[in-house]
């Protein structure tokens, strides 16, 4: 998936709803593969450094791209050893980073739990991650009024 499964985010109208329905498909599957021993694991990295990435960049509007700049860019390698490390130890979620574990703690709601120790730092951070959400929304929202009041002095 995506950190934008997590999130809405500013031009990833259509992106975003995709990510978001991934997750949901993969509690289901879990529940489903459960009982064989099979776990699923979602990941949300943050951009990666991919020739997708760059060619994507060539269009993406300011804002998108500031917002995406606050989670940083992994490299593919990255990405993937993280992917390998949670699925081996049966996580359902793998995250990167302090954004993704704000993300993570906030977005856990239902999901299945596979490590005793990750669901109490959830629970013990959630207030918290909110109120530090709320604060990064704040200025996710600026960066995206003043591109717009940019626009319009242009129009």
């Amino acid at each position: 998936s995506s950190q934008a499964g997590q999130m809405g985010v500013y031009g990833y109208t259509s992106y975003c709803p995709t990510k978001f329905a991934l997750k949901g498909l993969a509690e289901s599957l879990q529940m489903e593969l459960a009982r064989d021993n099979i776990y699923v694991t979602v990941a949300y990295p943050p951009d990666t450094d991919t020739p997708g990435l760059i060619e994507e960049r060539k269009t993406q509007p300011i804002e998108t791209r500031l917002i995406n700049d606050t989670s940083g860019i992994l490299s593919a390698e990255e990405v993937a050893r993280k992917i390998i490390m949670s699925t081996q130890k049966g996580s359902f979620s793998c995250w990167y980073g302090i954004n993704g574990f704000l993300l993570e703690c906030l977005t856990s709601g239902a999901q299945p739990i596979t490590n005793t120790l990750e669901l109490i730092s959830q629970c013990l951070t959630v207030g918290l991650a909110r109120l530090v959400v709320a604060g990064i929304l704040n200025t996710f929202y600026a960066i995206t009024k003043k591109g717009n009041s940019k626009k319009n002095k242009t129009n």
